[in-house]
């Protein structure tokens, strides 16, 4: 019986080569799209979910309550791991772990200890040997006991690969850090899956750390130290009862934190399965998603599929006009309801299985590009059980959705109606549910269509908003920063300042606008109470204003000075400080922590101190040579690739132990906003793919309405109708459903641009008239996909449908 069925289901199939055709394109779409996302989906949902403790792993993260807001980082302050593990309470585990970046790692050639081959690391940490423990490291060689003692580091396999070409030489051998640092490996451990916020390069014992406190830059015994690198890890027992936890935490941070600082400082348990999605306490790498995202991608891979299925559905309504006699036939000869349903399905199956092998093969030749839209890599196997269970529940799925309509439909056709051709589509409330599908999916691309234009809208804002300093034309090199023994920023300043195309140079920790928040409490007017918010930092010369064309409101900047001898504040300190106004400001004087009071001798122009997602911060700008880790030039309108190369070959000539990095300004800048650029690119992809799918969708329900009128038009046309009116009869009620769809999408898709557009302080407007484009657009698109239709209809000869068959 199945075999028949499937047999009938193909001849149908083949009879009708065009309308099969616009199906399996319509739900290969679908399938396609579907199948992308679910990769990213589900990717982005598996971060660290391999890890054996993931449920009962925590990081201790630290909350600063102010009088008027609170700030929370992922850190803690440099005593915290040593205090916890000393007063472990509930908890099995503690584990400090410390974050560092871009580090360059020397090692001696073999055979030539003159010749050092240079390599940088993307990340490096600092842990203790229970950190292997936590995150299910596994050795290749050595075991986690080196990371109890000082001067030991852990390499993974491919470091231990690039450094002395094969892992299994690694061990025992040394290498240098930047920082002067000689270490040995000790160990070598398998790669960290990419699917990881924990995934280092270079694993160094905590030991080390603490035997070169002043190398690395940390002071361990330091509570008024908290930076988001400087994290804690612990792991509790299955069933600990986390309130009582809170307990413990809330005692401890009364017992340090009480009467230090001007905030109320409280620790909290983050659960591992938040780190990946919340933007407020960011994860060691770095990497995240947010939650809205994802909930994004979701809803538009639902939506995407739901206007395929659509598809299928009127076209194949549309096409059970012209086989009403074979189904008139079969009921005459004794088919049942129940056979008759049973063989729309079997066609609806068919032509699912094919369109999901076509997309099968699409979405694996769409993969590589994937990194377009997500931070997925290129070689996801298309094999894995979550993929392949999601394609069996996708196939059966969309058969029940999109099969279950036409095979209600066609299994109640009367034989006599049938074989007469004579019947009508059901009606629900009046509306016919054909119609009501069309309004629902225009609804859906007008949604889209609509993220589309605010995405687009907001990255065009986030590239034209004035910074408040110049962007263009702006290089920076990294440089280590200079110590007692070692001073050679300053003569690189100088020598950059010699180059044709350099018209300007300046030292400082970063440039204006960075993901950089360090801060410091701070003291104002010569008053011995401590501010009730921090001061926020960036150290810089004297030439770091004219540098990026800086606008002073009231006085200037500070003389060349090599430590904190005057300041510059921007407006909102001025304003956070109740300063009436900017000139008032000058001549005020300021202490940081426990230094020295030096006055304010200007006022800056606020600018954008991060992305246009955070509020701009209260900002202190202050000279201090020890904290210089970048030199920045701006090129003139003379500047070439030759210009680049000098830059660089006076780096290696000046810090020959060096690797060079070099960015221009406006291009990290861009990064920031690399994931909504991303998001961006979603909507604009799905906005056009709902556009396409819901052109077929409507002309196959033009096509459907067409032939249940063609007697009507033929009448029409007898009687003295033109062209025009008879185009106008039928264009004139998918006009009304695209206005009706508009309405649905207003208020929906406002609620989904309002919770992308949360995560920016500055929001492009959302104004009537974008949504009035959208409306626009959408009934043009309609006058173009119904017209060609009607008007094909409005010109057939009224003999050819007025004849009875």
């Amino acid at each position: 019986m199945l075999k028949n069925y499937f047999k009938i289901a193909w001849r149908s199939l083949t009879r009708s080569k065009w309308i099969g055709a616009i199906n399996i394109l319509g739900l290969s779409i679908g399938i396609t799209a579907a199948l992308l996302l679910f990769i990213v989906v589900q990717y982005e949902l598996s971060y660290d979910k391999f890890q054996s403790n993931y449920d009962q792993i925590y990081r201790i993260v630290s909350h600063d309550k102010y009088e008027n807001n609170t700030e929370k980082t992922p850190g803690v302050s440099n005593p915290v791991p040593d205090a916890l593990m000393a007063d472990k309470g509930r908890f099995k585990k503690v584990v400090p772990v410390i974050s560092n970046y871009d580090i360059q790692v020397n090692v001696q050639t073999e055979g030539n200890a003159s010749e050092i081959n240079k390599f940088k690391s993307e990340s490096m940490f600092f842990s203790t040997s229970e950190f292997a423990d936590l995150f299910d490291l596994e050795f290749l060689a050595g075991s986690a006991t080196v990371l109890d003692q000082p001067e030991m580091v852990v390499l993974t396999r491919s470091e231990g690969d690039r450094f002395f070409e094969s892992w299994q030489n690694a061990q025992g051998k040394s290498l240098q850090l930047t920082y002067g640092v000689t270490l040995e490996v000790g160990a070598v451990v398998e790669d960290i899956p990419e699917n990881s916020n924990f995934n280092f390069d270079i694993l160094v014992s905590y030991e080390t750390l603490r035997s070169y406190q002043d190398v690395f830059g940390y002071d361990l015994g330091e509570w008024g130290s908290t930076g988001s690198n400087f994290q804690a890890y612990v792991l509790l027992d299955r069933n600990t009862d986390l309130a009582l936890v809170q307990s413990q935490l809330d005692d401890f941070s009364k017992k340090h934190f009480e009467g230090r600082g001007t905030s109320i400082r409280t620790h909290h348990l983050q659960p591992m399965s938040d780190i990946h999605f919340n933007s407020d306490l960011e994860p060691l790498n770095g990497r995240l998603v947010r939650k809205s995202t994802i909930q994004t991608l979701i809803i538009v891979g639902i939506f995407i599929l739901i206007m395929a299925s659509i598809n299928f559905v009127n076209l194949s309504t549309s096409q059970a006009i012209g086989r009403s006699k074979e189904i008139g036939v079969r009921k005459v000869m004794g088919s049942s309801k129940s056979q008759i349903a049973l063989q729309s399905f079997g066609e609806t199956f068919l032509v699912i299985i094919m369109a999901s092998v076509f997309s099968f093969g699409l979405a694996n030749l769409l993969l590589p590009f994937l990194d377009k839209i997500a931070d997925v890599p290129a070689d996801i196997s298309f094999f894995q059980q979550p993929i392949l269970l999601f394609m069996l529940a996708l196939i059966l799925i969309l058969t029940l959705l999109a099969g279950f309509y036409p095979a209600m439909i066609i299994s109640k056709f009367q034989p006599i109606q049938a074989l007469k051709n004579k019947f009508q589509g059901a009606e629900i409330g009046g509306i016919s549910i054909r119609r009501g599908l069309v309004v629902l999916q225009f609804a859906i691309a007008q949604i889209l269509m609509i993220g589309t234009l605010i995405a687009i809208r907001q990255m065009n804002l986030v590239q034209n908003t004035d910074l408040g300093f110049n962007k263009d034309a702006v290089y920076y090199v990294d440089v280590p920063t200079d110590s007692k023994t070692d001073i050679r920023i300053e003569g690189f300043k100088q020598q950059l300042l010699g180059i044709p195309g350099v018209i300007g140079a300046s030292m400082a920790s970063d440039v204006p606008s960075s993901d950089n928040n360090s801060a410091s409490n701070f003291y104002f007017d010569n008053k011995s109470e401590d501010i009730v918010f921090p001061a926020f930092l960036k150290f810089a010369d004297e030439d770091y204003f004219d540098l990026y064309e800086m606008e002073f409101v009231a006085g200037q900047g500070y003389p060349t000075s090599d430590t904190i001898r005057n300041v510059v504040i921007n407006e909102t300190m001025a304003k956070k400080l109740l300063i009436a106004s900017p000139e008032e400001a000058i001549g005020k004087n300021i202490r940081l922590g426990g230094g020295n009071w030096v006055p304010i001798t200007g006022v800056v122009k606020d600018f954008m101190v991060n992305s246009l997602r955070e509020e701009i911060k209260q900002l202190l700008i202050t000279s201090h040579k020890r904290y210089y880790s970048q030199v920045a030039v701006r090129l003139d309108r003379s500047a070439q690739k030759s210009t680049l190369e000098a830059i660089q070959g006076k780096f290696e000539e000046i810090y020959p132990e060096q690797i060079y990095s070099g960015n221009f300004l406006d291009e990290s800048i861009a990064a920031f906003y690399e994931s909504e650029q991303k998001l961006a690119m979603v909507y604009k992809i799905f906005a056009v793919l709902s556009i396409l799918i819901s052109c077929i969708g409507l002309y196959g329900l033009v096509s459907f309405m067409v032939g249940q009128k063609v007697k009507e038009i033929g009448i029409r046309k007898v009687l003295g109708a033109s062209v025009t009116q008879i185009t106008m009869m039928l264009s004139k009620e998918f006009i009304l459903m695209v206005l009706l769809a508009f309405v649905i999408a207003i208020p929906l898709a406002y609620f989904m641009v309002q919770e992308w557009l949360a995560s920016f302080a500055y929001k492009t407007p959302i104004s009537v008239g974008l949504f009035l484009s959208v409306m626009l657009v959408s009934l043009l698109i309609t006058a173009l996909t119904v017209g060609s239709k009607a008007i094909r209809a409005a010109i057939a000869n009224p003999v050819d449908s007025l004849t009875d068959e």
